[in-house]
């Protein structure tokens, strides 16, 4: 096991299922399979839900006891802090943009979680870069500390990251055993590309693990030239911890980015239509920020033979589902 050796709190129900897509398959022309680590448990499961494991495993034996982070209001990676602290006993305190629509309407998706979740969530200036916002985070850290408090920031920058990366080491090994029981590994594995570590961390994964699977990365905002060298730098820095001489290089992963331009989280014809067609036939139902743009992804470079007709292919759905409420004229028909 890779990462035997790295602190864990167990959080989360493993290994996630991985998931033959029948009518799926007959309709795109591949053998699909979809790994469902939106029912990894924690609330209501996802790829956060996986990573929180070591990364509270490495902060609970230093005592920390508030965990502040800061991301978009409908934020999964937010959801998952606050209900992994209030699993450990911990406090959360949440930092999202500020939006003067959404500042007065009735909080819902995941954005009504944090309330329900006990988070303490604080609205801070929008359009923020990552310079800003740590700092900005620092100094709430600083004001906790004053209280009393033993917080850390949990933010990609930091150690964070590593432990975020090294839990899709982990994922990768999990299916690697998965596909061994099945009679072989995939052709190519499609995820979706935000900050980098999940992505990062599978591809180390089975690149380490000698799997002849290509990864192929969904960007959901930010272009692939940028979002490359963020990917091979999580990876080293995963690779440092876990002792392991792999690195990424360049076209270890197949970054995608045809559909970062419409914007984070921006609802279009595409991607409501693939979202009903997973839905309708197959019965589940994808995020539009993250998700959403995966399907579209795989299943237009199926229909051009850009993925081998009959070729094995997972699709790692990696949760987000609570989004989908904030979507919802858009996702019942009619949007423009």
């Amino acid at each position: 096991m890779i990462c035997a050796q790295q602190p864990r709190t167990r959080l989360v129900h493993l290994p996630t299922p991985l998931e033959a897509a029948p009518r799926l398959s007959d309709a795109l022309g591949v053998d699909l399979w979809i790994k469902r680590e939106d029912l990894a448990g924690l609330c209501v499961g996802g790829n956060k839900s996986r990573l929180l494991e070591f990364v509270l495993g490495s902060l609970r034996t230093t005592g920390v006891d508030t965990l502040i982070a800061h991301a978009a209001r409908q934020s999964n990676k937010l959801r998952d802090i606050a209900a992994a602290a209030a699993r450990c006993g911990m406090q959360a305190v949440l930092l999202i943009p500020a939006d003067d629509e959404a500042d007065h309407e009735a909080p819902q998706g995941n954005r009504l979680l944090f309330d329900i979740l006990g988070a303490d969530v604080r609205v801070v200036p929008a359009g923020l870069d990552h310079g800003a916002v740590l700092a900005l985070q620092e100094d709430v850290r600083a004001e906790l500390a004053a209280r009393g408090r033993r917080p850390a920031i949990l933010d990609r920058a930091l150690d964070y990251g590593v432990d975020a990366t090294i839990a899709y080491v982990d994922a990768a090994e999990e299916l690697v055993g998965q596909f061994a029981a099945l009679g072989g590994a995939p052709h190519s594995v499609f995820i979706g590309v935000g900050a980098g570590m999940t992505v990062a961390g599978l591809a180390l994964g089975l690149k380490h693990l000698g799997a002849p699977t290509q990864v192929v990365g969904v960007c959901v905002a930010g272009t692939a030239a940028d979002l490359d060298a963020t990917i091979r730098h999580h990876a080293a820095r995963a690779a440092e911890r876990l002792g392991i001489a792999t690195q990424l290089e360049a076209g270890d992963v197949v970054l995608v980015d045809d559909y970062a331009a419409t914007g984070y989280g921006v609802l279009t014809p595409a991607l409501t239509a693939v979202i009903h067609r997973f839905a309708r036939e197959h019965g589940v139902v994808l995020d539009p920020v993250y998700n959403a743009k995966v399907a579209l992804a795989l299943t237009e470079r199926a229909a051009v033979g850009q993925v081998p007709a009959g070729a094995k292919v997972v699709m790692f759905n990696t949760g987000g589902t609570p989004a989908i409420y904030q979507y919802a004229a858009g996702l019942a028909g009619t949007l423009e």
